[in-house]
Protein backbone atom coordinates (compact mmCIF):
# COMPACT_ATOMS: atom_id res chain seq x y z
CA UNK A 1 0.00 0.00 0.00
CA UNK A 2 1.35 3.29 -0.81
CA UNK A 3 1.31 6.46 1.46
CA UNK A 4 2.21 9.93 -0.41
CA UNK A 5 2.20 13.43 0.05
CA UNK A 6 1.98 15.07 -3.25
CA UNK A 7 1.55 14.30 -7.20
CA UNK A 8 4.34 13.42 -8.80
CA UNK A 9 3.55 15.52 -12.25
CA UNK A 10 5.32 15.47 -15.35
CA UNK A 11 5.60 18.44 -17.93
CA UNK A 12 2.08 17.63 -19.05
CA UNK A 13 0.52 17.75 -16.21
CA UNK A 14 0.97 13.61 -16.45
CA UNK A 15 0.89 11.88 -12.77
CA UNK A 16 2.88 9.22 -12.48
CA UNK A 17 1.93 6.16 -10.59
CA UNK A 18 3.84 4.17 -8.38
CA UNK A 19 3.22 0.50 -8.63
CA UNK A 20 3.74 -2.18 -5.53
CA UNK A 21 5.23 -4.79 -7.70
CA UNK A 22 5.96 -3.74 -11.44
CA UNK A 23 4.44 -7.61 -12.30
CA UNK A 24 1.34 -6.25 -11.35
CA UNK A 25 0.25 -3.12 -12.57
CA UNK A 26 -2.30 -2.59 -9.13
CA UNK A 27 -1.84 0.14 -7.01
CA UNK A 28 -3.63 1.46 -3.98
CA UNK A 29 -3.12 5.08 -2.38
CA UNK A 30 -3.80 5.55 1.03
CA UNK A 31 -2.83 9.60 1.18
CA UNK A 32 -1.54 11.43 4.09
CA UNK A 33 -4.41 14.50 4.75
CA UNK A 34 -1.99 16.25 6.30
CA UNK A 35 0.05 17.28 3.84
CA UNK A 36 -1.92 16.17 0.68
CA UNK A 37 -5.38 17.74 0.80
CA UNK A 38 -3.18 20.99 2.24
CA UNK A 39 -4.91 22.70 -0.90
CA UNK A 40 -7.22 21.86 -3.92
CA UNK A 41 -5.16 18.82 -6.32
CA UNK A 42 -4.01 20.73 -9.71
CA UNK A 43 -5.51 19.55 -12.68
CA UNK A 44 -3.77 15.91 -13.73
CA UNK A 45 -4.45 12.95 -15.64
CA UNK A 46 -2.99 9.54 -15.75
CA UNK A 47 -2.64 6.77 -18.00
CA UNK A 48 -4.21 4.73 -15.07
CA UNK A 49 -7.87 3.79 -14.49
CA UNK A 50 -8.97 4.99 -11.04
CA UNK A 51 -11.52 4.40 -8.50
CA UNK A 52 -11.46 6.51 -5.13
CA UNK A 53 -13.82 5.96 -2.22
CA UNK A 54 -14.02 8.62 0.22
CA UNK A 55 -14.16 7.43 3.70
CA UNK A 56 -14.29 10.77 5.76
CA UNK A 57 -15.16 14.42 4.46
CA UNK A 58 -16.43 15.84 1.21
CA UNK A 59 -14.65 16.80 -2.10
CA UNK A 60 -15.40 18.16 -5.22
CA UNK A 61 -14.28 16.49 -8.95
CA UNK A 62 -14.23 18.60 -11.75
CA UNK A 63 -13.45 17.20 -15.69
CA UNK A 64 -13.17 19.13 -18.57
CA UNK A 65 -17.28 18.72 -18.91
CA UNK A 66 -18.33 17.28 -15.57
CA UNK A 67 -18.20 18.41 -11.95
CA UNK A 68 -19.93 16.29 -8.65
CA UNK A 69 -19.38 16.94 -4.92
CA UNK A 70 -18.37 13.70 -2.88
CA UNK A 71 -18.98 13.13 0.92
CA UNK A 72 -18.23 10.18 3.14
CA UNK A 73 -19.44 6.59 1.51
CA UNK A 74 -19.34 7.87 -1.71
CA UNK A 75 -16.54 7.03 -4.54
CA UNK A 76 -15.72 7.92 -8.06
CA UNK A 77 -14.36 5.99 -11.48
CA UNK A 78 -11.81 8.07 -12.96
CA UNK A 79 -11.40 7.03 -17.24
CA UNK A 80 -7.63 6.82 -18.58
CA UNK A 81 -6.34 10.29 -19.94
CA UNK A 82 -9.02 12.07 -18.23
CA UNK A 83 -7.68 15.42 -17.47
CA UNK A 84 -9.55 15.93 -13.84
CA UNK A 85 -9.29 18.56 -10.37
CA UNK A 86 -10.00 17.99 -7.02
CA UNK A 87 -11.07 20.62 -4.28
CA UNK A 88 -11.17 19.66 -0.43
CA UNK A 89 -14.46 21.21 1.12
CA UNK A 90 -13.43 20.54 4.60
CA UNK A 91 -10.43 21.14 6.31
CA UNK A 92 -7.15 18.63 5.22
CA UNK A 93 -7.59 16.54 8.80
CA UNK A 94 -11.29 16.01 8.02
CA UNK A 95 -10.18 13.91 4.50
CA UNK A 96 -9.64 10.91 4.12
CA UNK A 97 -9.43 9.60 0.29
CA UNK A 98 -8.29 6.24 -0.84
CA UNK A 99 -7.43 5.81 -4.74
CA UNK A 100 -6.84 2.12 -6.71
CA UNK A 101 -5.20 2.57 -9.76
CA UNK A 102 -4.79 -0.21 -12.77
CA UNK A 103 -3.59 -0.11 -16.14
CA UNK A 104 -4.96 -2.22 -19.08
CA UNK A 105 -2.66 -4.82 -18.51
CA UNK A 106 -3.48 -5.31 -14.81
CA UNK A 107 -7.42 -7.18 -17.10
CA UNK A 108 -6.47 -7.33 -20.42
CA UNK A 109 -3.30 -9.09 -20.08
CA UNK A 110 -1.14 -7.24 -23.29
CA UNK A 111 -1.75 -4.75 -25.37
CA UNK A 112 -3.70 -6.07 -28.77
CA UNK A 113 -4.97 -8.88 -26.85
CA UNK A 114 -9.09 -10.21 -27.20
CA UNK A 115 -9.19 -8.82 -23.97
CA UNK A 116 -8.11 -5.44 -24.69
CA UNK A 117 -9.64 -4.91 -28.08
CA UNK A 118 -12.72 -6.04 -27.30
CA UNK A 119 -13.58 -4.79 -23.30
CA UNK A 120 -10.56 -2.46 -22.58
CA UNK A 121 -9.90 -0.24 -25.13
CA UNK A 122 -13.84 0.46 -25.96
CA UNK A 123 -13.68 2.09 -22.54
CA UNK A 124 -10.58 4.06 -22.69
CA UNK A 125 -11.83 5.49 -26.41
CA UNK A 126 -14.88 6.39 -25.28
CA UNK A 127 -13.28 10.07 -23.97
CA UNK A 128 -16.70 11.60 -23.16
CA UNK A 129 -16.96 8.96 -20.41
CA UNK A 130 -14.50 10.54 -17.70
CA UNK A 131 -15.32 10.30 -14.94
CA UNK A 132 -18.73 8.17 -12.73
CA UNK A 133 -19.39 9.56 -9.57
CA UNK A 134 -21.23 7.10 -7.50
CA UNK A 135 -23.01 7.48 -4.17
CA UNK A 136 -23.55 5.53 -1.27
CA UNK A 137 -26.99 6.29 -0.81
CA UNK A 138 -28.03 4.79 -4.41
CA UNK A 139 -27.91 1.21 -3.81
CA UNK A 140 -26.81 -0.18 -7.25
CA UNK A 141 -23.99 2.10 -6.32
CA UNK A 142 -23.40 0.99 -2.86
CA UNK A 143 -22.92 -2.53 -4.75
CA UNK A 144 -20.58 -1.37 -6.76
CA UNK A 145 -18.59 0.86 -4.07
CA UNK A 146 -18.78 -2.50 -1.86
CA UNK A 147 -16.66 -4.34 -4.18
CA UNK A 148 -14.45 -1.28 -4.23
CA UNK A 149 -14.15 -1.84 -0.80
CA UNK A 150 -13.24 -5.70 -0.63
CA UNK A 151 -11.24 -5.32 -3.56
CA UNK A 152 -8.85 -2.45 -0.68
CA UNK A 153 -9.46 -4.74 1.80
CA UNK A 154 -7.01 -6.75 -0.35
CA UNK A 155 -4.52 -4.94 -1.53
CA UNK A 156 -3.99 -3.87 1.86
CA UNK A 157 -3.91 -7.47 3.52
CA UNK A 158 -1.93 -8.85 0.57
CA UNK A 159 -2.40 -11.99 1.58
CA UNK A 160 -2.03 -15.16 -0.69
CA UNK A 161 -3.78 -15.22 -3.90
CA UNK A 162 -4.92 -11.83 -3.40
CA UNK A 163 -3.88 -10.33 -6.93
CA UNK A 164 -6.06 -13.19 -8.53
CA UNK A 165 -9.27 -12.20 -6.18
CA UNK A 166 -8.14 -8.81 -7.14
CA UNK A 167 -8.77 -9.43 -10.69
CA UNK A 168 -11.43 -10.96 -10.29
CA UNK A 169 -13.64 -8.57 -8.38
CA UNK A 170 -12.02 -5.67 -10.20
CA UNK A 171 -13.63 -7.87 -13.58
CA UNK A 172 -17.03 -8.17 -12.20
CA UNK A 173 -16.93 -4.52 -11.81
CA UNK A 174 -15.60 -3.73 -15.25
CA UNK A 175 -18.52 -5.59 -16.79
CA UNK A 176 -20.62 -1.77 -15.08
CA UNK A 177 -17.89 0.18 -16.40
CA UNK A 178 -17.79 -1.28 -19.74
CA UNK A 179 -21.90 -0.30 -20.12
CA UNK A 180 -21.33 3.02 -19.08
CA UNK A 181 -18.81 3.53 -21.90
CA UNK A 182 -21.56 1.97 -24.42
CA UNK A 183 -24.33 4.18 -22.87
CA UNK A 184 -22.24 7.29 -23.74
CA UNK A 185 -21.87 6.60 -27.11
CA UNK A 186 -25.39 7.90 -27.77
CA UNK A 187 -24.18 11.45 -26.50
CA UNK A 188 -21.02 11.52 -28.55
CA UNK A 189 -22.41 14.46 -30.69
CA UNK A 190 -22.05 16.96 -27.64
CA UNK A 191 -18.52 16.07 -26.85
CA UNK A 192 -16.07 17.98 -28.37
CA UNK A 193 -12.83 16.17 -27.99
CA UNK A 194 -10.56 18.38 -29.97
CA UNK A 195 -12.00 21.47 -27.92
CA UNK A 196 -10.19 18.53 -24.86
CA UNK A 197 -7.24 18.22 -27.12
CA UNK A 198 -6.80 21.90 -27.60
CA UNK A 199 -6.74 22.99 -23.57
CA UNK A 200 -4.33 20.00 -22.98
CA UNK A 201 -1.95 21.78 -25.10
CA UNK A 202 -2.54 24.99 -23.68
CA UNK A 203 -2.45 23.63 -20.05
CA UNK A 204 1.34 21.91 -21.06
CA UNK A 205 2.27 25.52 -22.51
CA UNK A 206 1.87 26.92 -19.03
CA UNK A 207 3.47 24.53 -17.81
CA UNK A 208 6.56 25.00 -19.33
CA UNK A 209 6.44 29.17 -18.82
CA UNK A 210 4.30 29.83 -15.68
CA UNK A 211 7.42 31.02 -14.31
CA UNK A 212 8.05 33.73 -16.49
CA UNK A 213 5.86 36.44 -17.57
CA UNK A 214 3.00 35.22 -19.72
CA UNK A 215 0.28 37.18 -21.05
CA UNK A 216 -2.88 35.57 -22.88
CA UNK A 217 -1.80 36.27 -26.22
CA UNK A 218 1.47 34.23 -25.51
CA UNK A 219 -0.88 31.00 -23.82
CA UNK A 220 -3.17 31.58 -26.88
CA UNK A 221 -0.68 31.71 -29.86
CA UNK A 222 0.82 28.72 -28.68
CA UNK A 223 -1.67 26.63 -30.59
CA UNK A 224 -2.50 29.23 -31.91
CA UNK A 225 -5.70 30.70 -31.13
CA UNK A 226 -7.78 34.03 -30.56
CA UNK A 227 -7.44 35.27 -27.12
CA UNK A 228 -11.05 35.03 -26.91
CA UNK A 229 -10.98 31.15 -28.19
CA UNK A 230 -8.66 31.39 -25.10
CA UNK A 231 -10.66 32.48 -22.71
CA UNK A 232 -13.57 30.60 -23.57
CA UNK A 233 -12.14 27.36 -23.61
CA UNK A 234 -10.76 28.46 -20.18
CA UNK A 235 -14.03 29.20 -18.73
CA UNK A 236 -15.88 26.58 -20.42
CA UNK A 237 -13.12 23.54 -19.30
CA UNK A 238 -12.09 24.73 -16.25
CA UNK A 239 -14.20 27.26 -15.21
CA UNK A 240 -11.14 29.75 -14.12
CA UNK A 241 -8.83 32.14 -16.49
CA UNK A 242 -5.61 31.22 -17.55
CA UNK A 243 -4.56 33.69 -15.09
CA UNK A 244 -6.12 31.77 -12.22
CA UNK A 245 -4.17 29.02 -13.75
CA UNK A 246 -1.03 30.04 -13.99
CA UNK A 247 -1.44 31.50 -10.13
CA UNK A 248 -2.37 27.81 -9.32
CA UNK A 249 0.83 26.43 -10.86
CA UNK A 250 2.79 29.00 -8.95
CA UNK A 251 0.80 28.44 -5.99
CA UNK A 252 1.28 24.97 -6.16
CA UNK A 253 5.30 24.62 -6.79
CA UNK A 254 5.62 27.35 -4.16
CA UNK A 255 3.82 25.18 -1.73
CA UNK A 256 6.50 22.02 -2.37
CA UNK A 257 9.16 24.51 -2.23
CA UNK A 258 8.53 25.99 1.26
CA UNK A 259 8.10 22.50 2.67
CA UNK A 260 11.03 20.57 0.99
CA UNK A 261 13.72 23.07 0.53
CA UNK A 262 15.25 25.84 3.03
CA UNK A 263 14.90 28.59 0.69
CA UNK A 264 13.64 31.87 2.22
CA UNK A 265 10.35 33.21 1.18
CA UNK A 266 11.95 36.15 -1.50
CA UNK A 267 13.95 33.63 -3.49
CA UNK A 268 10.67 30.88 -3.41
CA UNK A 269 8.84 33.91 -5.05
CA UNK A 270 10.95 35.19 -7.15
CA UNK A 271 11.46 31.51 -8.22
CA UNK A 272 8.40 30.95 -9.31
CA UNK A 273 7.30 33.75 -10.78
CA UNK A 274 5.21 35.89 -8.21
CA UNK A 275 8.26 38.63 -8.45
CA UNK A 276 8.13 39.73 -4.75
CA UNK A 277 7.77 38.68 -1.18
CA UNK A 278 5.15 40.96 -0.95
CA UNK A 279 2.74 39.92 -3.48
CA UNK A 280 3.34 36.14 -2.47
CA UNK A 281 2.46 36.31 0.58
CA UNK A 282 -0.43 38.31 -0.02
CA UNK A 283 -1.37 35.52 -2.06
CA UNK A 284 -0.82 32.78 0.15
CA UNK A 285 -2.54 34.13 2.81
CA UNK A 286 -5.86 34.92 0.57
CA UNK A 287 -5.59 30.94 -0.44
CA UNK A 288 -4.51 29.01 2.66
CA UNK A 289 -5.06 31.73 5.81
CA UNK A 290 -1.33 31.79 7.01
CA UNK A 291 1.72 33.31 5.62
CA UNK A 292 4.28 31.44 4.06
CA UNK A 293 6.43 31.37 7.02
CA UNK A 294 4.12 30.04 8.97
CA UNK A 295 3.65 27.14 6.21
CA UNK A 296 7.21 26.18 6.88
CA UNK A 297 7.57 26.32 10.62
CA UNK A 298 4.18 23.92 10.19
CA UNK A 299 6.43 22.04 7.93
CA UNK A 300 9.61 21.73 10.12
CA UNK A 301 11.56 23.36 7.39
CA UNK A 302 12.26 26.34 10.05
CA UNK A 303 11.79 26.35 13.92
Amino acid sequence: MERFSHLHLDGQQKETITYQNQMIHYGLYQPRPEAYFFSDIPWHWHDEFEFGYLSVGSMRYKTNNQECILHEGDGIFINSGSLHYLQPLEPKKDIRLQSQFFDKSFLAGSSGSLFDIKYIAPVKEQRQLEMVPLYGSNPEHKEFLDKMQEAANLGTERKDFFELRLQRIFSELWETVYSWAMSTKKDRDSFNSLEDEKIKQLLLFIQAHFTEKITVGMIAGAIPISERECYRLFQNKLDITPSEYITSLRMQRAQELLMHSDKGVLEIALETGFGSSSYFGKLFKQHHHITPKQYQKLSGIIS
